[in-house]
This record gives C-alpha cells, structure tokens and sequence, in this order.
C-alpha cells in the first residue's frame, strides 16, 4: 500500500517547495537525509552535496544560535531528541557566507517513511519581513521624537492617536487622550469646530489654521494646525490627522510687534499729518507744509502724480499705478503703504490714506490723501522680526531660522548638510573665566565659524554652546573636510580679557536623505554630536540611523529598569571569599544581576551605568543592602558553622552622599538582625576619585554604627594614603588586573607587595580579587596574603543554591572567626 501512494514527507516537502520553504530531513545524527529544491535556492548547495553533511558540516548554521533571546542551540537538540518539536527565528548563512533571519520549526518524525527521516527542519527567508519591521519602527520613532504634536481621529471625531510630542505640549497622556473628543483641549465656538470638520469629512487638506487651545494645567497655548484626510485601506475616508505646532513664542513676537506699531502710530497722529488734495478736473494738486517736511520737496515743487511716482521706490511703483487706477475707476477709498526716496537718498515709508469725493453721479471730483511718516513703525517691526529669528548675544540665525532655512533647501529637492558644533567642558570655562568671558568666547566663536564656511552657508546658534551649520550641496568628503576645518580654527586661542583660552569642538554632521525633513537632520547632526562628545571629544561624527535605535533602546532599557525591582526581574548572586590557609569561606560578596523578562540576562556593566545616570541607583541599592544583609543573616542562623560569615555589599558614590543613606544602612541592619561588625560597604577607588567632597558625617555615622568600608579595586585609582586614613577604611580589595600576571611577570607581584605593606602599616585587611588559577594561589600565599576570592574556588552562586554550597565543604574545613578574617 505503502507504494501506491506518496510519503506524507515527500509530499509535505514538494507542497512547501512551491511556496518557497526548505525542508531538510535527517537521521538522528543530524546527517541530511533529504533536501528540496527550495533549500538548494536558500542555501546555495544542491542535494548531492548536503546529503549525508550535517547543518554545522555545511557551515550554514553555527551551533543553532536562536536569534535574541530564546534557548540555545544545545538546549534545542536536546527538546528535539526528547520527541518535542521547537519554532522560531534564527540566523542562517548561505554558501556565499551571507546570514539571513529564517523562521524555522525543527521538529521529530514520528512513523515510518520512504526516505530515513529522524527530524525535519523547515525554514523560510524572513528578510524582506525584518527590513518591514524596521522600517515601521523607524517611522514610529520618528512620529514619537517629533517636537509638534500629531493627532489623529476617526469619522465620529474621537482621538485615535496621540504622540509624545503631544503629551509634552498638552500635558494629557495618551492613555487618557485617546478615545476623547477633541473638545478636550480646543476653546474655538463650535461654529468653527463645525465648518472644519465638515471639511475634513470632505477629505479636504486645512492647513495653516492658528487657534488657542487649552494644556491640561489649564493655560492656553497658540497653535498652528494642518489637517490632513485619513484613508482606510478600502479607500473610504477614515478620519483625520492633525499636526499641531507651538507657535505661542511666536504670536507673543507678534503682538509686541503689533503693540508697537499702534504706539507708534498714536503718537504720529499727535504730530503734524502731510495731507495732499487732487482735483481730477484740472489736475491741480495742493499739498500741506507737512507733507514738504516729509518729502524734504522745494517749495516750489509740485506734488503731481508724475512727480510722487518718480520719488516712489521702484519696487513700490506698480503697486501706486494701481491704486490710482482703481480709485480712478471709482473704488472710493484707498489705505497703503510704500516707499519714497528723498533728494538726499534717504528711504521713508508712507502710509497713505486716500478718500474720494464725489459728484452726485458718482464720479470723483478730488481726492483727499492724508500721508503719514511709518518708517520708525517698519523700522521697529522689522528689528522685533529680526529678534524672533535671531540670536540676541551673536547675532546669528536663531533655531526658528534655522529650520526655515533648512527646510527651504529640502522643499526645493536639494541636499542639504547639517552640522552641530558644541564646545567640549564650556562649563569649565564658564567657571574659570565667568558667564561674561563665557559670553564672549561665544561671539568670537560665532565669527570664526562664519569665516570658516562659504558664502552663502547658514551658521547659527541654538543656545548654550551649540551651534549648527547649513550647507548646501555638500557630499560627505567635503562635510568632513569642512569638520576638519572648524575644529582647527577653533584650536587657535581666544584672546579674552587678557588671557589666551584653548577650545576643541565636538561636530556632529547630517547629510539628507530621501525622506528627511529639518526637524529629523538637525536631530540626526545633535545625536551624531553626542555621539561625538561621549568618544571622548573634540572630534568629529556623521550621523548614522542606528544610533537613534541605540538611543531608542537605551531608552526602553531605562523604562524596563525602572520596573525591574517591582517586576521581580533583579537578583543577587554570592562570590566567597576565601581564607588562603584553610581555603574556607569567610564571607559573601553580593553581586547584582538582571534577568530581563525579554533580553535574558543583561549584564551590570549594561544597566548600573543607566542606573547611576537615573538615580535609580539609589532604590535598587537600598534593596540589594537589604536583602543582602537578610540572605547572609539567614544563612549565619541556620547553616551549621556559617556563623560568622560576612556579608559584603557594593555601593555607589551617589549611595554615599545621599544624606539618608547612614540611615538606610542602621535600619537594613536593624530589620535583619546581622551583626554590624559583618557588614562590609564596598566602594570602588575609581568613584572616590570622582567624589571629593564626601561627607565626613556620614562615614563618622558609618563608623559608629560597626560597619567597614572596603576600597575595591584598588590601584586602579591612584588614592593617596592620607585619603585613605581620612576615610578610616576597613579592607583594600587588590584589583584582578594585578593578579592576572602573577606567575608570568613581577609587576603585578611588585604592585601587591607594595599594598600589603601600606596595607600593613595602615592596619588594613587586604583581599585579592580575580583568582582563578593554582600557580596565582601559591604565589598569593607565599607573599603572605590572607584572603581572596575568584573562580579558583568558585563563580557567583544563586542565592538559593548557597546553603547546598556550603554543606558540600569538607568537613575538616571550618568557616573561620571575624578575629581570623582581618588578620
């Protein structure tokens, strides 16, 4: 029977062939016993060469790494052969050697088929579907970084989305937007709601509509809005979206401006008034003493039409030909302004208002033009829109202008390169030379980077000491050229009050790509400038899409930690410590760990850097003393002859300063009942560097209460004695550098020889670190060092596996007495 028909396999394989997935079968060794069409496309080998190989024969798999968290290659095989089938995504490699994602399902066979088949694996190319992927989440982070808020709601007007952006403008989260009408933040009468969202409802594009709209907190903000028409994927209308911007800053510029000219011109109208009258009939003109002061005319010049249009600008000529056709034709009335040019060059704008007067048919007979002096209202208006767009302490482009700018170039299909420049530690300037000095680095930097750039090219200043450069037309050679350039006109002193000051610059540099708009570069050229700043400085970075997803997840690594501790998801791990002449434990170090409910296992030098940066070091240390000192007291009860184990804890410089933290440590003490003298606080020699000024209360509390403070990897640091004295430390901790080289070279003998005698005269106990070898124990041993710890003896245990551990010591081996450790 079995011959008249197809194996199921074989059939299976031929089906999934045609839609493009491998199947591969093998025997219980992992030897390929059948391979498609479609694996010979996937991975460049035919049949007769992949049968009888194994994945890791061929070379297209490397020990059936899963791709990000998930369980290893081993533990894979190991499901497999106990009958249970897996899925997931890994990393493949093709014969070329180019690794690919793959979906696949590894699974055993069960019955009888015509080709040997113990396993089946079945794989399909998931590229073009992670290339998607990205892609949506670079345009959601875009969204999500954008500074307007963008909004967006269905037919029936309820908010269906809500940005970031949106949150930091309004205040409202979006948890408590969404669903909501937008009556939850607008103020406009309901007839204006009504007419736009009739238009939206139309799909009408409405840009460029200003409102007030009202924050959570209740102020009032203005806001320039655009609404688009949201399509649904049948082509029906769906809704709308709203970008929303802040012009508050703006319509306050405004208004000063507009405050302005209605002072001004109240104070006109109390001066003289030139007036002219114009009789259509004869031509004749007539015009006031006034009006001869403002034109600086001869008393004896006519002030005809064809004498005023050639005193007018000539940009203004077409625009005073037309008004007097208009009121010729019988418009009645005119109200404008224009510009006249004095016998002395002079330029002095005129606002000119003309009234008719005419015949019982309708025609006019005269004209009564009363002419006031504006030019101090337009000089003033255009210094307060100079001010809005510019710097006020250099007088360079300010960020509103420098986004128009920018954006104009990208509008007009060019591109544009933008690059961040900010001084390295100006702090350390400001301090050394004062805000003034600072102030006027600021401007003489301005002038160099004007110099330092082509005609034509945009440079401004944002604020602070961050300025940005705009270039047109310029490719990554000559971006880095003129990077390379700033920098070296920037090395050459300032000469400020007397005094020569060095600078170096950090430059972060974006080019334009194909879908970026102002917005998006100018944070592209301030992350490369971190990015910049953080390799150290006075260098220069071109902006790459992946340090935004670096950023992106630093970000969410941030959020997840600060839900680690609530979630369960931090743990500590327990390293002995060592008596060298009875190889017995003394003691516990703590050592903290996270096992991200996603990533795995995230290591400390990952997330403590983020911690430190937070302050959530401060909670996640409180709560590693705590259970800390809880285990270890635990432990001392209730494992026999563990009595006197003691427990020691790492602590950060931010614990150490923080003013509660003496009373954090009584009460972690007081709530598990450990003895004082067994707490051992541990701080690294590199972080009392970092904080000088630590506060002598707090150790002087610290000292009181019984508990030492250990100096961890020390000789890294370079600590002075008297430094050492000062903080009345209990234990130095030989960094595990200096024991690496022990029985290869001296230094590292020469270096914890001298320890131990500082140690010794400074009556301090002495631990080594790091150690892992037979040969570096004899030496530590014969150079008298008491104490140590490291994987010779073993890593860091779990928590929970610490009583087994120490249960399975020998029994000649006995943990030793507090009097014993600090010898």
């Amino acid at each position: 029977m079995a011959g008249e028909h197809h194996d199921d396999l074989l059939m299976q394989s031929l089906l999934l062939d045609e839609i493009g997935q491998s199947v591969i079968g093998m025997d219980s060794h992992w030897r390929v016993t059948y391979w498609n069409r479609a694996s010979e496309r996937l991975y460049g080998f035919n049949a007769s060469e992949a049968l009888g190989m194994t994945p890791l024969d061929l070379r297209i798999v490397g020990n059936f790494h899963a791709a990000g968290p998930g369980p290893t290659g081993e533990e894979i095989a190991e499901r497999v052969t106990r009958g249970q089938d897996w899925a997931g995504e890994l990393w493949m490699r093709d014969r070329a050697g180019r690794e690919f994602p793959v979906h696949g399902t590894i699974s055993p066979i069960r019955g009888r088929h015509t080709v040997p088949v113990d396993i089946v694996a079945i794989s399909k190319d998931i590229t073009d579907r992670k290339h998607q992927e990205a892609i949506l989440r670079r345009l959601s982070a875009m969204v999500e970084s954008s500074g307007d808020a963008i909004i967006g709601a269905d037919m029936d007007g309820k908010i269906t989305s809500w940005n970031a952006g949106a949150v930091r403008m309004f205040g409202w989260s979006s948890m408590e937007a969404i669903g909501q009408t937008p009556e939850l933040f607008t103020t406009a009468d309901a007839a204006d709601d009504n007419r736009v969202a009739e238009r939206i409802r139309s799909g009408t594009f409405v840009p460029g509509l200003e409102a007030r709209w009202r924050r959570k907190d209740g102020s009032l903000i203005d806001v320039e809005l655009t609404v688009s028409p949201v399509y649904g994927q049948d082509g029906e209308l769906a809704g709308a979206s709203g970008i929303a911007r802040d012009i508050t800053q703006i319509k306050r510029l405004k208004a000063e401006a507009e405050a302005e000219r209605r002072r001004l011109l109240a104070a006109q109208e109390m001066a003289h008034v030139g007036s002219v009258e114009h009789t259509v009939a004869t031509g004749e003109t007539w015009h006031s003493e006034e009006f001869v002061r403002i034109l600086r005319m001869d008393p004896d010049e006519s002030s005809s039409r064809e004498w005023m249009l050639e005193r007018t600008h000539p940009e203004d000529r077409d625009l005073v030909r037309q008004v007097w056709q208009d009121l010729d034709a019988g418009l009645g009335s005119a109200d404008f302004e224009y510009r006249i040019i004095r016998p002395d060059g002079g330029q002095r704008w005129l606002h000119s208002r003309i009234r008719s007067v005419n015949d019982p048919d309708g025609k006019p007979l005269r004209f009564l033009d009363t002419v006031l002096d504006i030019t101090e209202r337009k000089n003033a208006e255009q210094i307060l829109e100079w001010q809005a767009r510019h710097d006020a302490l250099t007088g360079l482009p300010n960020r509103y202008l420098i986004t128009e700018v920018l954006q104009g170039f990208l509008d007009r299909g060019g591109r544009p390169v933008v690059m961040f420049v900010d001084i390295d530690r100006f702090k350390l300037v400001n301090d050394g030379i004062g805000h003034g000095g600072g102030d006027r680095i600021l401007m003489l930097l301005g002038e160099r980077l004007l110099a330092a750039v082509r005609a034509g090219e945009t440079v401004g200043r944002f604020g602070g000491d961050e300025f940005v450069i705009v270039c047109e037309n310029l490719l990554m050679r000559g971006a880095r050229v003129l990077a390379e350039r700033i920098r070296e006109c920037t090395r050459l002193p300032f000469d400020v009050d007397g005094r020569q000051v060095f600078l170096n610059v950090s430059v972060g540099i974006a080019l334009a790509g194909p879908d970026d708009t102002a917005e998006s570069m100018l944070r592209g050229a301030d992350t490369a400038m971190y990015r910049a700043k953080a390799s150290g400085g006075d260098a220069s970075v071109v902006y790459d899409v992946r340090m935004t997803r670096r950023a992106t997840g630093r970000l969410d690594l941030e959020s997840d930690l600060r839900l680690a501790l609530d979630r369960g998801e931090l743990r500590l791990n327990y390293q002995p410590i060592i008596d060298l002449e009875t190889e017995a434990p003394v003691g516990f170090e703590a050592l903290l760990r996270w096992n991200h409910r996603e990533h795995g296992v995230i290591t400390p030098d990952t997330f403590i850097p983020i911690a430190e940066e937070t302050g959530l070091i401060l909670p996640i240390g409180t709560w590693v003393l705590q259970e800390t000192l809880r285990q270890v007291q635990q432990w001392r009860q209730e494992v026999p002859g563990a009595e006197n184990l003691s427990a020691a804890v790492n602590i950060s410089g931010r614990q150490l300063v923080a003013k509660d933290f003496p009373d954090i440590v009584e009460a972690a003490i007081l709530a598990s009942g450990i003895d004082p003298a067994a707490v051992h606080l541990e701080i690294t020699e590199t972080v009392l560097m970092d904080e000088p000024d630590l506060p002598r209360e707090t150790l002087q509390r610290l000292r009181r209460v019984g508990v030492g403070l250990s100096i961890d990897d020390f000789g890294t640091g370079y600590s002075s004695l008297s430094y050492l004295k000062w903080l009345s430390a209990r234990t130095l901790k030989i960094d595990r550098t200096f024991i690496e080289g022990l029985g290869i070279d001296s230094h590292g003998r020469t270096v914890i020889e001298l320890v131990l005698g500082m140690a010794k005269s400074l009556k301090l106990g002495v631990i080594a670190e790091g150690v892992e070898t037979s040969g570096q124990l004899t030496e530590l041993r014969r150079l008298g060092v008491r104490l140590a710890q490291g994987f010779l003896w073993s890593k860091p245990i779990p928590s929970e596996h610490v009583p087994a551990w120490l249960n399975t010591l020998s029994t000649d081996t006995r943990l030793q007495e507090p009097a014993q450790r600090q010898a």
